[in-house]
């Protein structure tokens, strides 16, 4: 039998394969105390592939060494990362001999750990400073998450399902790289990180920010296609609703406001000997929004609405373009020109600017 995405399969199992290297490398000594698993024969208890039970006992036990919640915060990640990854790399397997019984398993325990280390993760009193690394953690753990509710309710699996839970699975694995990669660095590493006086004006979150209504532009993962992204303008309402004869009602909470973001991608033509002409724009799930050391995810596409489309993940042949909303509910005092969107593309993470001047 053949797997019916060999080269997603491939990625995330390469990306897991290398998180877990970079997670063994940055923090030896941590990951060395990751409890091993127990066979069968040993404990009696059935047998758990990932090695770590979900429980909030083990969440307890990744917290239990360091002295600070910074500290903390790095040994959860570090620790947390091989069972994720393991669980991930099992849910494939599943997925690859067709064992539902193992991948609904499989994938309740990725959705309880990720349950449990998120609220460990939130529960941390951070500085400052390791705001974004927390927050990329977390929105590596949505990810997972996404993919775990996927797998364990839409069995048996269909292909659809299949292909959504495989692209939140290498989304969560960048992102937990990323938070790996970002949580390793000293604090001389970071230019935001050093003393800052009353007068000088704070240091931007990402100093090379495109500005609204920039191009990005991007290739395919065969270096087939040519796309380009745009985000931007902007704008706000504190309530809207979806087209339609059966019209869905959307109001923001006391104090918060919808913030719509305009996303144009263009597919702007194919080279090369290949056959696929067809290009896969990336889904809301890609984009977050960071502002005050905080971050924002997308509502699920309402569709249609009384301001607008909203953007959502199509496959564009060439020429062709699809533009719509990102909607995030966010404080209404959120000032953009201290906000940020970053979009997740492969490889690349461009980040535009919602608001200001350079």
């Amino acid at each position: 039998m053949t797997l019916r995405y060999p080269r997603m399969t491939a990625l995330i199992i390469a990306g897991c394969i290398g998180t877990m290297m970079a997670a063994l490398i940055l923090f030896p000594a941590v990951c060395a105390a990751v409890p091993p698993s127990s066979s069968t024969e040993e404990s009696g208890a059935p047998e758990n592939g990932s090695g770590f039970e979900a429980g909030s006992e083990n969440v307890a036990d990744l917290l239990a060494e360091p002295v600070s919640d910074d500290e903390r915060l790095e040994s959860l990640i570090a620790r947390a990362g091989i069972p994720l990854l393991g669980l991930s790399v099992e849910q494939i397997h599943a997925i690859h001999v067709r064992d539902d019984a193992a991948l609904r398993d499989r994938a309740g325990e990725l959705s309880s750990l990720v349950e449990n280390l998120s609220t460990a993760a939130a529960d941390l009193e951070i500085s400052p400073e390791n705001e974004p690394v927390r927050s990329q953690f977390i929105a590596a753990l949505d990810e997972f998450a996404a993919a775990g509710t996927l797998l364990c309710g839409g069995i048996p699996v269909n292909r659809s399902v299949t292909g959504d839970a495989l692209n939140r699975l290498a989304i969560g694995t960048e992102r937990l790289s990323d938070a790996l990669q970002d949580c390793s660095r000293s604090p001389e590493d970071n230019p935001a990180a050093g003393p800052m006086s009353l007068d000088e004006e704070p240091v931007p979150a990402f100093p090379d920010a495109l500005q609204p209504g920039e191009r990005f532009c991007y290739d395919d993962a065969r270096r087939e296609n040519s796309a380009s992204l745009i985000a931007g303008p902007i704008t706000w309402s504190h309530a809207f609703q979806t087209s339609g004869t059966k019209p869905v009602q959307y109001a923001a909470e006391p104090g918060k406001v919808y913030l719509m973001v305009a996303v144009k991608a263009t597919h702007l033509g194919h080279r090369g000997d290949g056959t696929n002409t067809r290009f896969q724009t990336p889904p809301e799930s890609a984009f977050t929004l960071h502002y005050a050391a905080e971050t924002y995810r997308p509502l699920a596409s309402p569709g249609p609405t009384n301001q607008g489309g909203s953007y959502s993940r199509v496959a564009l042949d060439r020429g062709e373009t699809v533009t719509g909303y990102l909607f995030f509910e966010v404080p209404e005092d959120l000032d953009p020109a201290r906000a940020y969107l970053q979009a997740k593309i492969g490889k690349d993470s461009p980040v535009w600017r919602l608001g200001g001047t350079p």
